[in-house]
């Protein structure tokens, strides 16, 4: 049985379906329950107390690490507190991974490589890491928790997208604004950055390295990052509807790259990304984005 934290997350939930429809047992976790929550789901304050998970150890085939105390939250802002939040659940789950020797997936993010380089970001070259915040501070700390002890695979994430978008990031808005025919609007050049990867990907991943785990980080993304300008265009053309207005406004963040090389993942287990970002568009054009509470 597989121990899944963040069930009910945006890469949980999608990860807990195609679980279900291949029929692999596993045990689902959430920090508080939801519309969408899995009934069986078992309801833990992952930061505070892990002691109720104990009685269920020894049926752990696997462990994969979803949760986290993610800044895109309102309750969680990007600071020591959260920072701290993330810590501990890292560290109480590490206990049951130590206590059970189970091999375990760690959702971690690219967001710790350093966001203006031009290069393409590998995941043995230490040099290209900019720890910006202290919610990457504690996603790294976690990398080197899981990694110096046990059989743990690190997955460095790009942008997830799926059922349960937040409703804040960059995508959703723009998709809210298109489907009601207003005009999406581009700051400064356009030219910022991001790689979208469907958490059917991901969830695909997960499951190959279930299958033959290994100690080692792997680059999550779909190696084609797209512009905010082209991100706009995808989505007017993909929903039928909407416009881009280039407002001239200032973008803080114009010069951010997100070039990431999905090569290891590609050679370790034959992986690809397969759903393509018109795709994935296509998928949320009804979604009722969540809110960040």
């Amino acid at each position: 049985m597989i121990l899944i934290t963040g069930s009910d997350g945006i890469i949980g939930r999608q990860l807990c379906n195609e679980l279900l429809s291949q029929n692999i047992p596993f045990m689902p976790i959430t920090h508080r329950r939801k519309c969408h929550t899995l009934h069986n789901a078992l309801q833990v304050n992952l930061a505070d107390d892990t002691g109720q998970l104990l009685k269920y150890a020894s049926n752990f085939s696997a462990i994969v690490h979803l949760a986290a105390a993610v800044p895109h939250s309102l309750n969680y802002p990007d600071n020591s507190y959260s920072a701290e939040l993330t810590r501990r659940m890292d560290q109480h789950i590490l206990n049951i991974q130590s206590l059970t020797g189970v091999p375990l997936i760690y959702a971690s993010t690219c967001g710790l490589y350093d966001r203006l380089l031009q290069d393409i970001k590998f995941e043995k070259d230490p040099s290209q890491l900019k720890i910006a915040s202290p919610y990457f501070e504690a996603k790294f700390d976690g990398e080197k928790l899981f990694l110096k002890d046990g059989l743990s695979t690190i997955l460095r994430l790009s942008a997830p997208i799926g059922s349960g978008l937040k409703s804040r990031l960059v995508l959703s808005r723009f998709i809210c604004k298109a489907r009601i025919g207003g005009k999406i609007e581009i700051w400064g050049s356009g030219n910022r950055e991001q790689d979208f990867i469907d958490t059917s990907d991901i969830a695909q991943l997960i499951i190959k390295i279930l299958q033959q785990p290994k100690s080692m980080i792997l680059n999550v993304a779909s190696g084609v990052p797209i512009t905010m300008a082209s991100l706009a265009e995808t989505v007017v053309s993909s929903l039928e509807s909407g416009s881009i207005e280039h407002t001239g406004q200032s973008d803080p963040r114009d010069a951010e790259t997100a070039r990431y090389s999905i090569s290891l993942a590609k050679h370790h287990y034959n992986w690809e990304p397969q759903c393509t970002l018109d795709k994935s568009v296509k998928k949320l054009i009804h979604e009722d984005f969540e809110r960040n509470f």
